[in-house]
């Protein structure tokens, strides 16, 4: 009897591990009813068919970012430095449906609808927004008070915002040390924050000093001059002497405005990269004969908004759907590269 049961168990064992088992998706980790999941269906492309599905697993990941900042899902086709961010946020998509998928011309497009959570932590959320490929910025403000070193201070408060959304920071002491917005695109800013703090003593109340200060705040792409966005805010501030006080003041005014600025440059940023990059090409000692080649060209590959040619030097301005030292690799090699940043590039 022992020996009929052993061999039974054994049989049984056998079975089991030979059942076929059911394949899961790494990305397919959540299955409690109770998480906070949004619909997304998005799009992927990629020259096979698994680089198209992840495409669009990177795709519906970053709407949670579009969600996390501004509360709304609005945007696609953010610009990655790479893929890694998969490995990492691959909990956040609860299951997936493959809606659409076909090849044309030897690449792979696939609509999927995925369930993603909108939960992403803030270890996950700004590990995500440090992959996105972004401008470069930096801040200059000046400072309309008798209280000495009151713009440092808003700078400083200004940039620990910007840093907390992912940016990139231009060194500070090089926008003292160079007065053209131009010079600074050359030299890899691509965005310029400008503004002016003021302050003021408010008077005592129940024994502490009290102060008030006022911010107004512009950013600029530094290649164009084209105003991104704008803000002005205000703070009060308190403290047991005067200029501690001010400092406070500014200091909050500083931060409340300075994440609002961050915000919409950050918006507009991610608005871009869904709907294409404001680029503008300049090609330097050209004669007019190579304008009309090179304005032919750019027309057949982007949406040309302006063109004008004067004195050897031609100025696009179009929409990509691809950075500016892409767009020179890709299009423009034949030519000598003496500037780009993210959104500029000069040729000759």
């Amino acid at each position: 009897m022992r020996k009929l049961l052993f061999l039974l168990l054994f049989i049984s064992i056998i079975f089991i591990s030979c059942s076929t088992q059911p394949k899961q998706e790494p990305y397919e980790y959540f299955s409690s009813s109770n998480e906070n999941f949004t619909e997304i269906i998005v799009e992927g492309k990629g020259i096979t068919l698994e680089e198209a599905e992840s495409n669009a697993r990177v795709q519906a990941l970053q709407n949670i970012v579009g969600m996390k900042v501004f509360n709304q899902t609005i945007v696609r086709n953010f610009k990655l430095v790479d893929k890694t961010i998969l490995s990492k946020t691959y909990g956040f998509i609860k299951g997936s449906e493959i809606l659409q998928k076909n090849i044309s011309d030897g690449i792979y497009t696939v609509k999927v609808k995925y369930e993603v959570s909108k939960n992403l932590g803030d270890e996950d959320f700004f590990y995500i927004l440090q992959q996105m490929k972004k401008p470069k910025i930096g801040v200059k403000i000046k400072n309309f008070s008798h209280y000495k070193d009151l713009n440092r201070i808003s700078e400083n408060s200004i940039e620990s915002e910007l840093s907390k959304l992912g940016f990139n920071l231009f060194d500070s002491t090089r926008i003292k040390e160079i007065s053209n917005n131009l010079q600074l695109a050359n030299e890899g800013l691509d965005i310029l924050i400008t503004g002016q703090i003021s302050a003021e003593y408010s008077g005592s109340y129940y024994g502490l000093e009290t102060a008030r200060s006022k911010i107004i705040l512009k950013a600029y792409w530094t290649s164009t001059g084209k105003l991104i966005a704008s803000i002005s805010d205000e703070s009060g501030g308190s403290d047991v002497t005067k200029l501690t006080a001010v400092k406070t003041s500014v200091k909050k005014a500083s931060e409340i405005a300075g994440e609002k600025l961050a915000k919409k440059i950050l918006k507009t940023w991610m608005d871009y990269l869904a709907n294409g990059l404001p680029i503008e090409i300049v090609v330097l000692d050209i004669t007019n004969k190579e304008y009309e080649t090179i304005t032919n060209k750019i027309k057949t590959l982007f949406k040309l908004y302006s063109y004008n040619y004067s004195n050897g030097k031609a100025i696009f301005e179009i929409e990509s759907n691809i950075f500016a030292d892409e767009i020179y690799n890709l299009y423009f090699k034949d030519y000598k590269l003496i500037t780009q940043n993210i959104t500029y590039l000069v040729i000759k």
